[in-house]
């Protein structure tokens, strides 16, 4: 019995040694600039890296004494010294996360950025060589001008110490849309089989996708011929590129980007070895993120308090739109800075986009049309307040734009309430205060009525039209007067006639009545404001505009401001209303500022041109300012900017 116990623990033991015994799997990878690295490598790329995870060096790296043929714990870079992070980085961590104590991996790097597939090609490769470009000589020219050949030598030097278990391609960007890729490719991976006495049953190649067209990569259309590939070599597989961030060239990923990319091929790679992957991802990366904007680099220049261009510019190239609707038909995405509702186009992920460039800096509403189904964008928190359909909202950025929030004092926006006996409920007010406000408690200060437009709520020119950071921006550049800002609901909840009619006439009266009667007495009550005419002034957008006009004409004893923008009222509703004091001369005696604004492409536009032409028959003085485009938030943003340097003084 002891005996047969010794046998036992012996035998227990030597397959513990056998199960132990050390492992290496080696991984060739070969493409272009994104599979050499070309985003900046970052201090935690360098750091927790395993002793498990090893690099051959393909070419000498004189400056880390790393020596071609030799392997190297995989501190980046991996590929050539002059080289940034590669997905190849993160794929290797991924992989030793995931796989047994005494398996290490080891990675083969050739890759040569801006390359055509054909510097991999054996029997193209020589005459590749003498027609490539001038800056690819001296990359060639460490590869001896043959990158192929360098990968299977440094492989056959990796195979004595263990098993190439797989492949790595990203390559695609200088064969953009080329059919005849896919036999090249295969062409390459036949000739590895070949070359190495690989079993193509048994080594996987992994191809990832371009810069993905739901990130606005410009090579995205080869992304279609990268899923084709198991139609050539059936042990072939895409790495999905979805959602990993890009550089602003749009051509390649960034380091986050990278290391997204990397930990999908790894977590393929470990599925083909029947290994669960750990969690590796950021709990962000699957949220799709839309809209994405692609920026030239810029800089802050203290001195001057503004973005000024780096050595790549500073300006805005495009933005690209996302939605996910793998199961669509169609898509369709439509905004105020196209005309018409422009076609989405949908990736190997049910991912529809569209990469458009907008023509000037604003801030645009915009909705996606899924099947004839209009929908806000689910990725964006920013929404377009309305009473019906709600918009999503993006900002092409421009630190010189009004609209933009600076380095300046910032006055403070309230939402309340007040009870409305005329409509029988407590109704929603927003009211913003100067920044000043709280430092002057003896200080009153003049009263800014502005009313919202037909289907917007009292938010809209707050989200939307951003009327506290113009104001705020103009108080500071001493272009406006520090004022109190009120803005109310306009809707009277009974429904909103056409404007040209009288029934709109008569919802304009009840509404007047609300702000002199309501509105007006709870700001009173509530804040210091200055009480005379002179320091009130009434001003909104579309419905909003009919509403100031008719409040401020009924009572030119209360306002001597006044601004319509993209508004009317009818002739018959003047006549019947204000016969007496629309004069010349009247009208210049109780208006200090009468002022009306249009975009030559408003649908109101004739409506507004009749209202104007009753003031030009009557010798009736205004101001009036007509802009290119339509019954847009970005023309009322203009006009609110304009009118607020003109009122209180």
């Amino acid at each position: 019995m002891k005996r047969l116990f010794l046998t036992l623990c012996v035998a227990m033991a030597s397959l513990s040694l056998v199960a132990q015994k050390p492992e290496t799997q080696i991984y060739l990878c070969f493409g272009q600039s994104n599979m050499e690295g070309n985003a900046k490598i970052e201090e935690v790329d360098r750091q927790n890296i395993d002793p498990r995870f090893q690099m051959m060096a393909c070419v000498d790296f004189p400056k880390m004494g790393r020596k071609m043929g030799k392997m190297y714990p995989a501190v980046p870079p991996l590929c050539r010294e002059d080289n940034g992070l590669t997905p190849v980085d993160y794929f290797g961590r991924t992989m030793v996360e995931n796989l047994p104590q005494n398996v290490s991996i080891c990675v083969i790097n050739v890759a040569i950025g801006g390359c055509d597939i054909k510097a991999f090609m054996k029997d193209s490769i020589e005459a590749y060589c003498k027609v490539c470009p001038d800056w690819m000589v001296g990359m060639l020219k460490q590869y001896d001008n043959n990158p192929y050949k360098r990968l299977v030598d440094m492989a056959k030097i990796a195979q004595k110490k263990g098993t190439i278990k797989g492949i790595l391609l990203h390559q695609g960007e200088t064969n953009n849309g080329h059919e005849e890729w896919l036999g090249m490719v295969k062409s390459v991976y036949d000739n590895l089989m070949k070359d190495l006495n690989l079993n193509p049953d048994e080594v996987p190649l992994l191809a990832g996708e371009t810069v993905n067209g739901d990130r606005g990569g410009i090579c995205y259309a080869h992304n279609a011929i990268i899923k084709r590939l198991p139609e050539v070599i059936k042990n072939s597989h895409l790495i999905s590129s979805s959602g990993c961030p890009e550089n602003f060239d749009q051509l390649h990923f960034n380091a986050e980007g990278y290391r997204m990319f990397g930990r999908r091929y790894a977590v393929k790679m470990l599925e083909l070895l029947g290994i669960k992957a750990k969690d590796t991802s950021n709990p962000r990366a699957n949220n799709l993120v839309s809209p994405v904007l692609h920026m030239m680099k810029f800089k802050f220049d203290r001195e001057k308090n503004q973005l000024v261009e780096d050595e790549t510019g500073g300006k805005l190239r495009s933005v690209t739109f996302n939605v996910f609707a793998p199961n669509a038909k169609n898509v369709e995405f439509s905004s105020q800075f196209t005309k018409g509702n422009q076609q989405m186009i949908k990736n190997n992920d049910g991912i529809w986009s569209i990469t458009l460039t907008p023509e000037k800096p604003d801030i645009y509403p915009y909705n996606f049309i899924v099947d004839g189904v209009s929908i806000s964008d689910p990725a964006n928190m920013n929404v377009f307040p309305n009473e019906n359909f709600k918009a999503s909202l993006f900002e092409v950025p421009d630190y010189q734009q009004l609209y933009t929030i600076k380095d300046v004092p910032h006055g403070k926006v309230t939402y309340m309430n007040y009870k409305s006996e005329e409509l029988g409920v407590y109704r929603p007010l927003i009211v913003y205060t100067p920044a000043e406000y709280e430092q002057n408690p003896n200080k009153n200060y003049p009263v800014f009525y502005l009313v919202s437009g037909t289907t917007d709520t009292e938010e809209t020119w707050y989200k939307v039209g951003k009327f506290n950071t113009i104001l705020d921006n103009l108080i500071a550049e001493g272009k406006a007067v520090p004022m109190i800002v009120v803005l109310p609901y306009g809707n009277m909840l009974h429904g909103t006639p056409n404007p040209t009619t009288m029934e709109a006439v008569s919802m304009y009266q009840q509404f007047s009545k609300v702000m002199t009667n309501e509105i007006m007495p709870f700001v009173e009550k509530n804040f210091r404001t200055k009480n005379d005419r002179e320091s009130r002034a009434i001003a909104g957008f579309s419905r909003g505009g009919g509403q100031s006009q008719f409040t401020a004409f009924s009572n030119p004893d209360k306002f001597a401001n006044m601004a319509s923008y993209s508004a009317y009222l009818i002739p018959e509703a003047m006549d019947k209303y204000f016969n007496d004091l629309l004069t010349a001369e009247n009208m210049k005696k109780n208006f200090k500022v009468l002022w009306y604004g249009v975009g030559n492409e408003d649908f109101l536009y004739q409506n507004v041109q009749t209202h104007l032409d009753y003031f030009k028959k009557r010798g009736i003085e205004y101001k009036y300012k007509e802009t290119e485009g339509g019954h847009t938030w970005m023309n009322a943003r203009d006009y609110l900017a304009e009118t607020l340097q003109l009122f209180f003084k």
